[in-house]
């Protein structure tokens, strides 16, 4: 509207009937209105194209134009005005006809009366607006749609049936769009995908969930595989029944790409450190080590030649603070390098680490396992699982304050599983996703490494669980009678 009156085109030809409908204007909207009247539909053309106006009020029978016709050359010349219809004819088709043309309203002329005029003008105003209004909408989302560099499609996931979908998905799928509306989802996914895509459509639909993140790959046309991440949001229902999915797509294959790069780069870190620490621990056990038990024993040899004080209490002073450091030097050592990985094999280490924790700690430890041997197909896991179990000891040694930490090893279909539960102030969720968390984070990295899972959860007051999953596909073990330690 261009200001606060409505301002009306009349497109009526029977003078007579122009009079009347104008006086039931006025007297139906009074100075809210004003009306502008054209004979025929050529000089309320030329009227549109002059000056703006809020509704046109059109008979269908013109000089110049007959029936649908007029409402067709209004809507062409005047799409965004609404348009009520005036007839003589108490046609319930026409007037069907009417609206499915493009108008809001179809009146009959002998039964207008003053109410029904306003109703008429508010309510066509009104739908029109909101007809406006929607159209809009429904451009900006096709425009979204359209050029959006995300791939996104229209997806009955029941079915795997696309109803709609935008260049970008076709590009990522390395198909035209035209033939992805000929196929379904499940037909882009990589086979050995296929299945588990499958399983997880069903449990996001059985649990009408609200969003989903789904990663898998895609095998395009050209042999090439890539991987791609799917965002599904439900979006409306289509006829009543199925459901319409939204599915946005992504290209995560140079993400993949680089974050198994740097997993390798955090293996061969690891490595690397694990062989450094193997070195200086050996060199310390050998070197250090050696040079000290002599001159422990040349200390002993000494404190028997020379028995006259202060002399001998001297040399007893430093026979003993030799034997301190060779003590010193070997718990490095062991720190450094765990030999009794090498000693005693990956279970016997985990006892021998929970009986040097108590030991060290005086935090009571119970062991409780139905395995009596693990071994793993490559030793560097073996070292890494170490490493998880002594992370998890310091990190209850600094920070939790418990009293007593209980160890539990089974063995499922899948996995060998050990649980670590300690019973102090428990693991914040804070503490959880502090990016800062290094140890948590090590541990994680560590555990990625040979596939296992990791899980960490605590309650106030009530301690801290730590889970650690390790696939049986990389370590194999002896099941035997429940040991308690």
């Amino acid at each position: 509207m261009t200001s606060s009156k409505i301002h009306i085109l009349l497109i009526e030809d029977n003078e007579t009937d122009a009079i009347l409908v104008q006086n039931d204007l006025q007297l139906a909207m009074g100075d809210q209105i004003t009306v502008v009247h054209a004979e025929r539909l050529s000089s309320a053309l030329e009227l549109i194209r002059k000056q703006p106006f809020d509704l046109i009020l059109s008979d269908l029978t013109l000089p110049d134009s007959d029936g649908v016709t007029t409402i067709n050359r209004l809507r062409e010349s005047a799409a965004s005005i609404p348009i009520a219809v005036l007839s003589f004819r108490d046609d319930e088709k026409l007037a069907i006809k009417a609206i499915k043309a493009g108008a809001q309203d179809y009146l009959v002329k002998g039964s207008l009366t003053e109410g029904v005029l306003a109703r008429v003008i508010r309510y066509s105003i009104e739908r029109k607006r909101l007809e406006e209004g929607s159209r809009k909408a429904q451009k900006r989302f096709q425009t979204v749609f359209e050029k959006a560099p995300l791939g996104i499609a229209l997806i009955n996931l029941q079915t795997g049936k696309y109803y709609d979908v935008n260049p970008m998905y076709a590009c990522i799928a390395g198909r035209s769009v035209d033939e992805l509306l000929h196929l379904n989802q499940s037909d882009i996914i990589h086979p050995d995908d296929v299945l588990s895509y499958r399983k997880e459509i069903e449990l996001f639909i059985h649990h009408q969930s609200h969003d989903s993140k789904i990663v898998k790959r895609v095998l395009r046309t050209d042999m090439s595989i890539i991987w791609i991440e799917m965002s599904l949001v439900p979006f409306e229902s289509m006829d009543g029944q199925e459901i319409c999915y939204l599915c946005m797509i992504e290209d995560i294959t140079e993400r993949k790409r680089m974050i198994e790069n740097l997993r390798h780069l955090t293996t061969h870190l690891q490595d690397v450190r694990e062989e450094e620490r193997t070195r200086i621990g050996r060199e310390i056990h050998d070197v250090l080590g050696g040079t000290l038990t002599v001159l422990k024993m040349d200390l002993d040899w000494l404190s028997k030649k020379i028995t006259a004080d202060p002399m001998h209490e001297r040399i007893k002073s430093l026979y003993a603070l030799t034997g301190e450091a060779i003590e010193t030097a070997r718990r490095v050592s062991i720190n450094l390098r765990p030999n009794v990985l090498d000693n005693l094999g990956l279970y016997g280490a985990i006892e021998w680490l929970v009986r040097e924790f108590e030991q060290r700690t005086n935090i009571k430890c119970y062991l409780e396992s139905v395995i009596s041997a693990i071994s793993c197909n490559n030793k560097n896991f073996e070292t890494s699982i170490f490493r998880i179990i002594q992370e998890i000891f310091i990190n209850i040694t600094r920070h939790s304050r418990a009293t007593r930490v209980d160890i539990e090893l089974i063995e499922d279909d899948t996995d060998i599983v050990i649980t670590i539960k300690d019973n102090g102030v428990g693991i914040t969720e804070s503490q959880l996703l502090n990016p800062e968390s290094f140890g948590i984070i090590g541990m994680k990295e560590r555990t990625q490494q040979f596939g296992g899972t990791l899980e960490i959860a605590g309650t106030p007051l009530q301690g801290s669980v730590v889970t650690l999953k390790i696939p049986l596909t990389i370590a194999v073990t002896n099941v035997g009678e429940l040991v308690h330690d």
